[in-house]
């Protein structure tokens, strides 16, 4: 079997975010996918890895400020224009969420409640590893996983109110699947990324910074076989990556235009 794909991946940094991806009465965690073993040496260890939420709400917010720096109307995440008490919840130049008739950029690509998105985004888990020198079988990302008991509230020195946060740093990847998007559309979702600035809660507390280091736009074509080993039927994969250029990453506007026009 032969797929081919467009995938953009991107390699990021972060110094402290809390992804906040589990909240369970007093605790706010990252989302414990199990554990895996290692070697280290003769020696095998087991770490605890965990999945980064929020990577595709990231890249979306970041689509949404580069539309609205220039000056294009797009789908905001909410359906609704106003609450009851007549606070306005669509800020201008957007338009509520999926109320577009011919489809905005951002719906087309990000979809909408009723409409897949045209896109997906990975990330390997990350886990903590304090050996420098290690083996597994398992495609992770290290980084360090850290986490606190805080106390949100205080009485004479006695904590009647507290709850326990976790927090990773360091460098991490994610893949943008973006196959079935248009040459003008992966334009758009490229410089969308140097809008990117947070991940997570924590906002006001400096968490979440996210430092965009480098992405690449590759042409992957993975081919699957088949093959019979010792009376197991193994599955074998080769993966071909090639990098593919665009010339003009801005010129997606004025095709664009030209488009809605």
């Amino acid at each position: 079997m032969k797929k081919t794909k467009k995938q953009l991946v991107v390699r990021a940094f972060t110094p402290i975010a809390k992804p906040l991806n589990a909240s369970i009465q007093k605790n706010s965690t990252m989302l414990l996918l199990g554990e895996i073993p290692y070697i280290n040496g003769e020696k095998t260890f087991n770490t605890k890895v965990y999945y980064i939420k929020g990577l595709r709400g990231m890249l979306r917010h970041a689509a949404m400020s580069l539309a609205q720096d220039c000056g294009i109307e797009v789908c905001h995440t909410s359906e609704k224009t106003e609450l009851k008490d007549g606070t306005k919840l669509i800020p201008n130049g957007f338009h509520p969420f999926g109320a577009c008739d011919t489809p905005c950029i951002l719906r087309r690509i990000f979809g909408s409640f009723r409409e897949e998105s045209r896109i997906s985004v990975y990330a390997d888990p990350i886990t903590s590893i304090s050996h420098k020198e290690y083996n597994t079988d398992v495609a992770v990302q290290r980084v360090h996983i850290l986490s606190e008991n805080r106390i949100a509230l205080s009485y004479e020195g006695i904590p009647i109110q507290d709850f326990r946060e976790s927090y990773f740093s360091g460098y991490f990847t994610f893949s943008i699947d973006v196959t079935l998007l248009t040459k003008e559309e992966i334009k758009f979702l490229m410089e969308s990324l140097l809008y990117i600035e947070t991940l997570g809660g924590g906002k006001n507390a400096g968490y979440g910074q996210v430092k965009l280091l480098d992405f690449d736009l590759l042409k992957i074509e993975v081919i699957k076989t088949v093959k019979r080993n010792n009376g197991i039927y193994k599955v074998n994969e080769e993966i071909e990556a090639e990098s593919i250029e665009f010339d003009e990453i801005e010129d997606w506007r004025t095709i664009l235009d030209a488009l809605d026009a």
